[in-house]
């Protein structure tokens, strides 16, 4: 009797660690403020404005990716050191204006319209920007679309804040942003991507980052950001 005591007692031991770490980030429930979601977006925009002078420094966990979607770069950043190189974006004369964030109770917490205003071309680029984060208040995942009608994730226009449930996003896919460290579990994203374009496509640019990144980089360069 013992024995089979110990035996369940293990299996539910494994269940509960495997479910916990196949957790989705909109398993993770709200614990800072409002404010607090707010400034940490403000802060990550900061860290790209060139002439933005700002003491917050943005909370990154030890592995935040950042995915850009087309026309875009799509995996632009994986782990949190990736995200210190943007130091060096920021020698291209870049000011990051119209800033407009919100924080919500459901994941992604932080949400933003701004406009980069690249200055040597004199060009804005609009763009919606999301922002998942872990029970520490770290960033986990940043997602970004352009921010026109055909490549917003919402449909409807009057939807601002995207949060219709239709709304298609990356980062509600990823199986381990929901757990406490938010460190993707990327075994359940490769049973997951047999039948998921999306994640097949992130796991590839996981394991070959540079790589694809590099390829991403010299079509926008060629093509631009045009559609």
């Amino acid at each position: 009797m013992q024995k089979e005591i110990l035996i369940l007692l293990f299996l539910f031991f494994i269940n509960s660690s495997f479910a916990h770490e196949f957790k989705y980030s909109t398993q993770l429930k709200s614990n800072q403020s409002q404010e607090y979601y707010i400034e940490q977006a403000h802060a990550y925009f900061d860290s790209l404005d060139t002439y933005a002078d700002s003491g917050v420094k943005a909370k990154y966990a030890s592995h935040v990716i950042r995915w850009e979607w087309y026309p875009w770069l799509f995996l632009t950043g994986y782990k949190d050191h990736w995200m210190w190189l943007d130091r060096f974006v920021i020698l291209y004369p870049t000011k990051v204006i119209n800033r407009e964030c919100e924080a919500f109770q459901v994941q992604p917490f932080s949400r933003c319209h701004v406009t980069f205003h690249y200055l040597k071309s004199n060009s804005y680029v609009d763009i919606y920007e999301e922002f998942t984060f872990n029970s520490k208040g770290e960033i986990t995942f940043i997602e970004a679309w352009s921010d026109l009608p055909d490549l917003r994730p919402m449909n409807n226009q009057s939807d601002y804040w995207a949060q219709s449930k239709s709304v298609e996003r990356l980062s509600t896919k990823v199986p381990g942003l929901g757990t406490q460290t938010g460190k993707v579990n990327r075994k359940q994203i490769k049973i997951l991507a047999k039948k998921d374009p999306e994640l097949k496509d992130l796991l590839k640019r996981l394991r070959f980052t540079l790589y694809f990144w590099t390829k991403e980089a010299i079509r926008l360069v060629i093509k631009g950001h045009g559609h």
